[in-house]
């Protein structure tokens, strides 16, 4: 379902504190008059406050706002009943939010639904409405964090296994391992399924398989890294510049200076998708693996050059992204012009 328009002047703005079981929303409205309302967090709840709400402001939904801060599958039940009444949806992030309120004392569900609205107030000129992703793509998201957390129970267990082989005789270790080797298995299995379905998912969608061919093309790039981007960005809607990605995954270095005067190297931010940017890390150092490859050889006279390891190796993780953008905005496949 498409967003709606986005309200010039809402007639007032719904500020959402989302937890598990509860939901606690701040109304503001244009006079400054506030009600504060807490509530089951259930979809028939939210369908019937919404209703009620707009009834009693006298308006349509579309000239309403509603701001809430990114909570994940947590925002569900309210991105559901947003976008089927088209009322306008901002999701912001949360440190955002906490970090724009200054020197703040107390906390509590109901006061966060009214810092959560004075913060949609204050920066409506600023607000990105939120885009639903498509249904294959939010399934894309759900199929990729499930292969995540296998992975990360397989390695688990296997880690155990390499502890037991080194401490212990192999008679005891073999026992011990025999308490989870069918698990083992069984996770494999599970990882191959998943695996089998993203595979099938992309080839059935015309544009996420583009998408994935086009991004592929580029040297060290490959089908994970590739659909992280494409589900970190929405399909390149949500993030549209190689900048703003490469600050979205802490690989953009920013200076620091004040008065003229340099406070030292510039750095990249300590907030950042670290999953993303572990990625890119890996893409890295396999272009350096390349013997013949452009990047190994920019590596190379960098490193003769006296500079810092790292801060190549970041050159190249944004070399990476540039590159990346470029293809997906050209619709092209990648071409080394070094050849």
């Amino acid at each position: 379902m498409d967003s709606p328009g986005i309200p010039c002047n809402p007639k007032a703005i719904f500020g959402v504190d989302i937890s598990k079981y509860t939901i606690d929303i701040a109304v503001l409205r244009p006079g400054g008059a506030i009600a504060t309302h807490k509530m089951a967090h259930t979809e028939d709840t939210l369908r019937v406050f919404l209703n009620q709400q707009i009834k009693e402001l006298g308006c349509r939904p579309r000239e309403v706002l509603i701001c809430a801060e990114d909570m994940g599958v947590f925002c569900q039940f309210l991105i559901k009943e947003a976008l089927r009444k088209r009322i306008p949806l901002w999701l912001e992030g949360p440190l955002q939010i906490k970090r724009s309120l200054g020197i703040a004392r107390g906390k509590n569900d109901r006061i966060d639904a009214i810092r959560i609205a004075d913060y949609a107030k204050k920066n409506i000129a600023r607000m990105r409405l939120f885009e639903p992703p498509r249904e294959c793509v939010i399934l894309l998201q759900k199929l990729t964090a499930i292969r995540a957390r296998l992975l990360k129970t397989r390695k688990i267990l296997l880690n155990e296994v390499k502890v037991n082989d080194y401490f212990l005789s192999k008679q005891r270790s073999y026992e011990l391992g025999e308490n989870y080797r069918r698990t083992v298995l069984a996770i494999k299995e599970d990882i191959d399924a998943v695996n089998l379905r993203i595979d099938s998912l992309i080839r059935s969608d015309q544009k996420l398989n583009r998408l994935v061919e086009v991004i592929t093309s580029v040297p060290c790039i490959g089908h994970i890294i590739a659909i992280q981007i494409i589900v970190h960005t929405n399909e390149f809607s949500k993030v549209t510049t190689a900048r703003q990605f490469a600050c979205y995954c802490g690989i953009a270095p920013f200076e620091k200076s004040s008065g003229g005067v340099s406070l030292g190297k510039a750095k990249v931010s300590f907030f950042a998708n670290k999953e993303l940017k572990a990625y890119l890390h890996l893409a890295a150092m396999g272009c350096l693996r390349q013997k013949d490859g452009f990047l190994r050889q920019y590596y190379l006279r960098k490193q003769k050059e006296g500079k810092n390891n790292m801060s190549i190796l970041n050159a190249i993780r944004n070399k990476l992204v540039h590159r990346i953008f470029s293809c997906v905005a050209h619709d092209s496949m990648y071409a080394d012009q070094t050849l």
